[in-house]
């Protein structure tokens, strides 16, 4: 009988020892199940960065992102150049970009295919369609020469070749917001041109181009200055630096740069500030090493009028400078 007790006992013991191996391999396989649910197998965290397209820097934009299926928003925030969000795999979702000034973006999300954990947003400028049309002053004829388009408001600049072009006619996409500098890449023959241009306001530009010869008078659209002062900005620098190639590039010609002004205040005040402002031209020449017998700087006040001034745009008209061929 005490024999029979043993190896009932013995295999009692061997039968719980087999089936507590069992539910621990059990266990242990559930924990591993646990453990892989939360390394997130049916979940994406995706990282978002927005910038600039052109510069490549941080915008911040207003961005909604939505589950398409669910039609539920997920995400929202009116001012972030970035953010982190959860996606469900097998799902789709929608990301909306908006900022002022720049085009608004939608990007699509299939989490069926994609396997994407970041991105970066590039935000697209608005642009708008603009015209270049470069000819011969006189004969009117067209002129394939090149232009450099320089944003005054970023670092930005547009080259355009013949080649881009059709008989000296471009067609440009520019930003609406800024505003750029216009140069014409024009022969030695020709008298430099540039100009202002800013594209929200006007679509398209007529560049006239004149001969090198006496008596040629042109306007010099980019030499300007603050009110009440005569002190040389950036923008009037790179236009005198065009007169300084130009004179270099021609050795015996020789010119006038007269400085005008509207008729708001006395004749006195405003004969003495284009006065100043002529001198500050002829004082940047003459650092350029351009000897002083090869121009004269004239300030006319506002005696030479080409427009009204009875209207801030005929005002605007009349202050300014010009260059005017004295001999070659």
């Amino acid at each position: 009988m005490k024999y029979i007790s043993a190896i009932l006992l013995f295999f009692f013991v061997m039968f719980s020892q087999t089936l507590w191996g069992q539910k621990k391999r059990l266990s242990g396989s559930l924990e591993n199940e646990s453990e892989t649910y939360n390394l997130d197998v049916l979940s994406i965290r995706f990282k978002v960065n927005i910038v600039e397209a052109d510069e490549k820097t941080p915008l911040q934009v207003s961005a909604e992102v939505k589950d398409v299926q669910k039609s539920n928003i997920i995400y929202s925030n009116n001012s972030t150049n970035g953010f982190e969000v959860v996606f469900l795999k097998n799902r789709i979702y929608t990301m909306r970009f908006s900022a002022p000034r720049y085009e608004d973006t939608l990007i699509t999300l299939n989490f069926f295919k994609d396997t994407l954990t970041r991105m970066q947003v590039e935000m697209q400028p608005k642009r708008v369609p603009f015209e270049i049309d470069i000819t011969d002053m006189e004969t009117g004829e067209e002129l394939p020469f090149g232009v450099t388009l320089m944003n005054k408001n970023r670092n930005e600049v547009i080259n355009l070749e013949p080649k881009d072009g059709k008989k000296g006619k471009y067609k440009v996409r520019l930003r609406e917001d800024d505003e750029y500098e216009l140069e014409v890449k024009n022969p030695k023959e020709y008298i430099f041109y540039s100009n202002s241009i800013n594209p929200k306001k006007r679509q398209k530009l007529s560049a006239k181009l004149h001969t090198l010869k006496v008596g040629a008078k042109i306007p010099l659209y980019n030499i300007t200055f603050a009110y009440n002062s005569w002190e040389l900005n950036a923008q009037s620098k790179r236009e005198l630096d065009r007169i300084t190639k130009m004179l270099k590039d021609n050795p015996t010609v020789r010119i006038e740069i007269a400085a005008h002004t509207d008729n708001k205040g006395t004749l006195k005040y405003n004969m003495e500030l284009s006065r100043k402002r002529a001198q500050a031209v002829h004082d940047y020449l003459v650092a350029k090493k351009i000897p002083s017998k090869r121009f004269v700087s004239k300030g006319y006040g506002p005696t030479r009028p080409i427009a009204s001034n009875d209207t801030e745009e005929g005002r605007a008209m009349n202050r300014r400078f010009e260059l005017i061929v004295l001999s070659i």
